[in-house]
């Protein structure tokens, strides 16, 4: 190459956006096989790696003694509705149900005593007072569906047991008992899959924009007089001979016929004729034209085959593109069979 730099060439828009529109098809699948393949992933970590937990609740109906002074209505209020699951007043009641109830099971999901009280204790029980104080809910949450309904019931009986003897407390009774069901975590598998859809479509381009930037095929016409210091006859498209009738370049014939004027003994040489004719050989024809294929990346192997014919001191009379995409053709030359 010696009319410029390879990679210092002027960017050829058209050429850029046609040879994208030809790889579309395949940055689409990459973009969908990332999609899936991050969907994919985000399931498998998800049910991994993600605790499975069982949860149920029920609601109590308080009434309170009348109280002017409002302290009754200040004590009873949501967070000290917790801090009272978890003392051990209530969890004394809780416990007594809970023995009552595993004593008729086959076998014993609980711990007893005050191994039982700290097992209660670690994120087992929540209490809440959303908005009416009259309205208690208690959550449950274990790891076990059988679990988790044993402390309710034993919450709902001895939680009952323990209102009984608060002065404060005119009644409280069970309003509402939930069945134990999986926790369903938050989906998010549809971020997921358009996250790995972007992500993938973004390296898709990057890898594609690499790959155009390192191909140093010939495509165009403009792309050989760039790189090359020889005329250009034209482009042969796939299947075509000189030799044809008719040329998608009706004036590839015409260039030809004028770089061979006077010229005897001249030869087509393709740059991928290996090995080479001998240069002795070669030092006895008036010239080469040289025949380089279309779009294939042939840039190194082209500068080999001009180097072996300088070394030879052969004349390069010109340079002509073969094997041509008669479809890419037509887009960047907006031509017809015939033109």
């Amino acid at each position: 190459m010696e009319n410029q730099d390879f990679m210092n060439e002027g960017m050829d828009l058209k050429r850029l956006f046609i040879c994208l529109k030809q790889k579309l098809v395949h940055i689409i699948i990459i973009t969908l096989a990332g999609a899936l393949l991050c969907g994919a992933v985000y399931i498998l970590v998800r049910e991994t790696r993600m605790p499975t937990k069982y949860q149920s609740f029920s609601k109590f109906y308080l009434q309170f003694i009348y109280d002017p002074s409002g302290e009754v209505e200040q004590f009873y209020n949501g967070f000290t509705w917790n801090d009272l699951l978890h003392s051990d007043p209530i969890l004394h009641y809780v416990i007594i149900a809970a023995e009552e109830i595993e004593a008729a099971m086959p076998a014993g999901l609980l711990p007893y005593g005050e191994a039982l009280k700290e097992q209660l204790r670690d994120n087992v029980l929540k209490g809440e007072v959303l908005s009416d104080r009259r309205l208690l809910t208690v959550t449950f949450t274990t790891d076990n569906p059988e679990k988790t309904a044993i402390i309710q019931k034993s919450m709902e009986t001895g939680l009952l047991n323990y209102a009984a003897g608060q002065s404060e407390i005119i009644s409280m009774e069970l309003i509402r008992s939930s069945e134990p069901k999986l926790m369903i975590w938050d989906d998010n598998l549809h971020r997921a899959i358009i996250g790995g859809a972007v992500l993938f479509l973004l390296l898709a381009l990057f890898g594609w924009w690499f790959y155009y930037l390192l191909d140093d095929s010939l495509y165009t016409i403009s792309d050989a007089e760039k790189r090359y210091p020889f005329p250009v006859a034209g482009i042969l498209l796939t299947g075509e001979k000189i030799l044809d009738e008719q040329l998608y370049f009706s004036e590839t014939k015409d260039n030809l016929a004028y770089f061979l004027q006077d010229k005897i003994n001249p030869i087509f040489l393709s740059i991928d004729t290996l090995p080479y004719p001998k240069g002795e050989e070669l030092r006895k024809t008036d010239g080469v034209i040289l025949e380089i294929p279309f779009g294939k990346r042939n840039g190194k192997k082209t500068d080999r085959c001009v180097s072996f014919l300088r070394s030879q001191k052969v004349d390069i009379l010109g340079l002509v593109i073969t094997e041509a995409d008669e479809k890419f053709l037509n887009q960047y030359y907006r031509g017809r069979k015939k033109i």
